[in-house]
Order: C-alpha cells, then sequence, then structure tokens
C-alpha cells in the first residue's frame, strides 16, 4: 500500500458520501450541459464579463395574449369575414389566393383561415384548388349577400 493509507485512516463512511456528492454533481452538470446544447441557456458576451441566461419553462413558452372578451372576439371575426368579403368583391370573377387575401387584409393567416373556413361552410365562399394554389371566388349567394349588406 502507499504512505497515506498506512498513516491517515479514512473511515468507509466519508468514502461513500464523497463517492454519492461527486456523482450528483457530474449529473447535474450533465443535465446543464445538455440544456446548453438544446438552446435553453444562453451565453451573452459583453465588453468585459459573461451572462449566462437560463430559460424557464415558462420563459420558453409563447407569450400569451391578454385574454379578449366574448364579445370583442366575435367583433373581430366578424370583421375579418367583412374584410375577406370585401377583397373577393375587389377581385369580381377571378380567384383569390390565401396568401393575397392575407397581405391585402393585413392580418395574419390565422385569422384568413379561419374567415375562408366559415365563409366557405356557410356557401359564400367557393374553394378551387388549381396549379397555382386554392384559389377562393365569391359564389352567388355571397354576392348577394353583399348586395343585401350594402344596401342596409
Amino acid at each position: 500500500m502507499s504512505f497515506f493509507t498506512q498513516s491517515v485512516s479514512i473511515p468507509i463512511w466519508f468514502l461513500i458520501m464523497m463517492n454519492v456528492i461527486v456523482v450528483a454533481l457530474l449529473v447535474k452538470l450533465f443535465l446543464l450541459v445538455n440544456r446548453y446544447n438544446r438552446g435553453e441557456i444562453t451565453k451573452e458576451e459583453h465588453s468585459d464579463m459573461v451572462v449566462w441566461t437560463i430559460r424557464t419553462k415558462d420563459s420558453a413558452k409563447p407569450k400569451t395574449t391578454p385574454v379578449i372578451p366574448d364579445e370583442e372576439k366575435k367583433r373581430e371575426k366578424k370583421e375579418d369575414l367583412v374584410q375577406v368579403l370585401k377583397v373577393l368583391i375587389k377581385e369580381g370573377e377571378r380567384g383569390v389566393l390565401k396568401q393575397t387575401i392575407t397581405d391585402r387584409m393585413g392580418s395574419n393567416r390565422a385569422n384568413t383561415q379561419r374567415a375562408l373556413e366559415v365563409l366557405v361552410e356557410k356557401k359564400l365562399v367557393e374553394e378551387v384548388n388549381g396549379m397555382s394554389g386554392t384559389k377562393y371566388y365569391l359564389t352567388q349567394a355571397g354576392r348577394d349577400y353583399c348586395k343585401s349588406k350594402a344596401k342596409a
């Protein structure tokens, strides 16, 4: 044996405790490296210091929009329907792509998609798949609906 083990007696419980602590620290280090590789931990270097930012599960989720009352949601959906109908009326007999409608409305794709789905269900708008993509046309019922709303 060596000089150290003969001169100093180390209790077995102490050696076990030290091994447990080392294993726990290695596991913690492994988990931190994994989080860094997944992008949950970011490193920002400033002029004379390094800042480590850890995103928690809450901050990793996208920010939720504030809760909007039901009446306001219904009004916004109705406005989206009206805007889609206006775009289709301006185009006349030509079909309009969903992206064009979204661009002209100045809205996002999800709102445009929901509005088009509602209008297709009500048979005010017709959906036709073609080579250039899905085009949307105003049906005769849609034109009649728009004329009746314009007179009112």
